[in-house]
């Protein structure tokens, strides 16, 4: 678990909380993402990878797979704990989101490759060696009789679209995850107790989410206990050692404590 700061001290006067996003914390955002982009244009970088701090990009290739993909704008598929991911397969006339049928079996990779869709946030790799890049935009402002909400992502969205640039999301690896943002009404211990749920999906395929040194002093181990039983038990095919360890950094993400009984199937 994670270890915030006081949200007291670093919150904006017109927050009432901290999923409450008002215009100011949106403009922020956009000067930010914008000063990133300009920067990289000014130094003649040859590409830019916006990637959030809610992302956890597990597949070490990743940035590799995407250059290759010789796309001006593209992102790695993300998925959550849930129907949650890091692109839109529809967008409404108002320019928010809409579900359509080709969602799923790109969330679920029933179909598998590089996709034409609407919106891509969350982590976006940029090719600015091509020409089309230089009017890709996080601010409304920058943007001729723009007419969208006051949001950073439907912004450089509709940048791409005026532009010219489609956006692609890719699915044919799985690059990593992303957090579902939380609800204005959300606490903070809901991020906590959905940050657990999605360290364990990741150790459904992959090995635990590593912390870096950096970060490791914001990091509160439980204490493991029985959750109020005598006593918790872990029975196991000793010729499954793979899946005892999973099982076992499951437990230790959960702070269960528990002990392992051999089993055998006569094999």
């Amino acid at each position: 678990m994670i270890n915030p700061p006081n949200f007291k001290e670093t919150k904006r006067r017109e927050e009432n909380g901290p999923a409450n996003w008002p215009s100011s914390r949106f403009t922020h955002i956009m000067q930010l993402r914008e000063e990133a982009l300009m920067s990289a244009r000014q130094v003649w970088a040859d590409y830019i990878w916006f990637v959030d701090c809610d992302v956890f990009i597990t597949n070490n290739q990743t940035l590799k797979i995407l250059m290759a993909k010789e796309r001006t704008v593209v992102a790695p598929m993300l998925k959550s704990d849930g129907m949650y991911a890091n692109f839109w397969c529809g967008m409404t006339e108002e320019y928010y989101y809409h579900r359509t049928d080709d969602y799923k079996p790109i969330l679920n990779r029933e179909q598998v490759g590089c996709f034409h869709v609407p919106m891509v946030h969350s982590s976006v790799l940029v090719d600015l060696r091509r020409v089309a890049s230089e009017g890709l935009t996080f601010v409304p402002s920058n943007i001729p009789a723009y007419k969208g909400p006051h949001d950073d992502i439907i912004t450089f969205a509709l940048s791409a679209n005026r532009s010219g640039i489609p956006l692609y999301v890719c699915n044919d690896q799985v690059y990593g995850f992303v957090m579902v943002p939380l609800e204005q009404s959300d606490t903070l211990q809901h991020d906590y107790a959905q940050l657990t749920n999605l360290k364990l999906e990741v150790l459904v395929e992959n090995p635990p989410l590593p912390v870096n040194e950096l970060l490791s002093k914001y990091i509160r181990d439980h204490r493991p206990d029985t959750m109020g039983f005598n006593a918790i038990f872990m029975i196991n095919l000793e010729r499954r050692p793979e899946r005892r360890q999973r099982m076992l950094q499951c437990f230790r993400e959960l702070g269960i404590q528990a002990f392992t009984v051999n089993a055998f199937d006569g094999r």
